[in-house]
């Protein structure tokens, strides 16, 4: 299983510049490790978390409708660059500001959009619906982490999931559309904060229209239980920034959330 490295120790994988000079801080403070979901999980169902006797290893045993956690051959996340390989493409996603309620779930901060953004996804149209985090990052990229990770969640008229993931590095000065939610951010389960104003997406996620550039994509399935497959995933090269003061204000709010990279098996 992944250690989890405390905050501080990320940046030597930031950008040139980016937070060396706060690398000395103490590490962030850690609440529970909570688990985090792509979709909100069923009151009745069984409790899990990230780490000791309901962490990873042990959901596909926690409940039968869970096994595939254990037994699946398309699990995510994995780790980048090696058997899956980064393409030039471009991010087929019509971002819209949407005004959006973030929400602590008693596992992550997610905020459901009202005005869902469309992605193109192998012929296909998908509508964003929510984005969340994880910290660490799920993904890493030959054997790396990034700080943390955001993933926008994508269904289309079938019911089908795609997947969006977009990696967060640290940035030498505050991110200002990044500081518009970690300044609000709910700190206890059961909190939300309603954002009535729209936010922008496209600058928020430090998107490029338009342009070509390096992504992964390949077939996975739901980072956390049920740990459903077919999932379509574009995870983008590219990272999104923020200093290391938000960063340490949201890890204290999210705590360790982050599912082992998984076999890759004979995926490409």
């Amino acid at each position: 299983m992944r250690r989890c490295l405390p905050l501080f120790a990320f940046a030597m994988i930031a950008p040139s510049g980016a937070a060396r000079a706060q690398a000395h801080a103490a590490a962030s403070a850690r609440g529970p490790a909570p688990a985090a979901a792509h979709a909100p999980t069923a009151s009745h169902a069984p409790h899990w978390t990230y780490e000791g006797a309901e962490g990873p290893r042990a959901w596909g045993r926690l409940d039968p409708a869970w096994s595939v956690c254990a037994t699946g051959h398309e699990q995510s996340p994995i780790d980048l660059g090696g058997a899956v390989v980064a393409h030039k493409a471009r991010i087929d996603e019509r971002f819209s500001a949407s005004p959006f309620v973030l929400f602590h779930n008693g596992h992550t901060v997610q905020a459901a959009l009202e005005r869902p953004s469309e992605l193109s996804v192998e012929g296909g149209r998908f509508a964003a619906v929510q984005f969340h985090f994880h910290h660490p990052s799920e993904h890493t990229v030959n054997g790396k982490a990034y700080p943390a990770e955001l993933h926008l969640v994508h269904t289309n008229t079938r019911g089908e999931l795609a997947v969006l993931g977009i990696f967060i590095a640290f940035a030498p000065q505050d991110n200002p559309a990044f500081e518009a939610l970690v300044s609000r951010l709910p700190h206890a389960a059961g909190d939300s904060v309603r954002f009535r104003a729209p936010v922008d997406l496209a600058g928020l996620l430090e998107d490029h229209a338009g342009e070509q550039e390096d992504v992964y994509s390949y077939h996975g399935s739901l980072t956390t239980p049920p740990c459903s497959e077919g999932v379509k995933w574009t995870v983008r090269a590219r990272p999104m920034h923020a200093s290391f003061r938000q960063m340490q204000r949201l890890v204290e709010v999210l705590g360790e959330s982050a599912r082992p990279v998984q076999p890759v098996h004979d995926r490409h």
